[in-house]
């Protein structure tokens, strides 16, 4: 049952009221957030799984409402830009989740363009018995203007040199197409329609569909942790750089520091860094 929970959960991180809805982690939606991310066992959930709270979120604001036309409630001037998760119990297979989702974090810096806030919404997902099983939190910008005209600069006609793969690169994906997107945002609960809506794309002022800065995130953290030896991980936080176009060719690589965390970069064709991902891994 969907219940609000007007509480204040400091404790858990949430700077403000909390509200609460159910989960359901059926296998079937596993599976195809498994295969939308290329995580070759469809009965496992990938790292980023617990994004799919949205799906389930009866408040959820980039959902295009039934019945109705699109209303954007997201401002132009917002954009996401870092993604982090605590991973502290698997997630189970089968049960239902209570999803516990609020306001987290509120702060300021100043730009080149301007003032900036950043504003943070956490959830957690907690199984029947209380216990927490995976925290994340989504972080937007707030700028002065609308960012549109930044997206469009990163898609120039001439956007340099390919710069082919390295020694020690992973390839995510090549190219990435449209189906990628559209199979990610399905699994993931992500329906913006500027993810597979090409005609509202173009009318809001974008080249193009993009993809969700998650999509790449879920498709690197796949690669790093299926790559390296099996260490439980324990946090992931990452920094979303540039857009990412259908047609883009994504590599990934990674190094472990000494304090025992992998800095991981993925780039695109033309040598942009697209994402920049830290992931803290349990002790050997």
């Amino acid at each position: 049952m969907n219940r609000p929970a007007a509480r204040d959960a400091t404790e858990h991180g949430f700077r403000g009221a909390v509200r609460e809805f159910a989960v359901p982690v059926e296998q079937g939606l596993v599976a195809a957030f498994a295969h939308a991310v290329g995580q070759p066992d469809p009965s496992v959930p990938p790292p980023t799984f617990a994004v799919v709270a949205d799906r389930f979120d009866p408040e959820y604001p980039r959902r295009p409402p039934v019945g109705r036309g699109w209303v954007d409630g997201v401002p132009a001037t917002w954009l996401h830009v870092e993604q982090w998760f605590t991973f502290h119990a698997p997630v189970p297979v089968g049960p239902t989740l209570t999803a516990r989702r609020g306001p987290g974090r509120t702060w300021h810096r100043d730009g080149r363009s301007g003032g900036l806030t950043f504003v943070e919404e956490r959830t957690e997902l907690v199984d029947a018995g209380g216990r927490l099983c995976v925290a994340t939190g989504w972080v937007d910008v707030q700028t002065e203007a609308d960012h549109t005209g930044l997206t469009n600069a990163q898609r120039a006609p001439d956007p340099g040199p390919v710069v082919r793969g390295r020694d020690g690169e992973h390839v995510l994906v090549d190219p990435l197409t449209a189906t990628h997107i559209v199979l990610y945002v399905a699994a993931a609960g992500d329906f913006h329609p500027l993810h597979h809506d090409d005609a509202y794309a173009r009318a809001e002022g974008y080249p193009s569909i993009f993809a969700p800065g998650m999509l790449t995130l879920a498709l690197t953290a796949g690669a790093l942790l299926a790559a390296r030896p099996a260490r439980p991980v324990q946090e992931l936080t990452a920094r979303f750089r540039a857009q990412v176009w259908p047609g883009d060719t994504l590599f990934a690589s990674w190094a472990e520091a000494d304090d025992g965390a992998w800095s991981v970069r993925t780039r695109n064709q033309h040598d942009t860094t697209v994402l920049e991902l830290r992931a803290r891994c349990a002790p050997a």
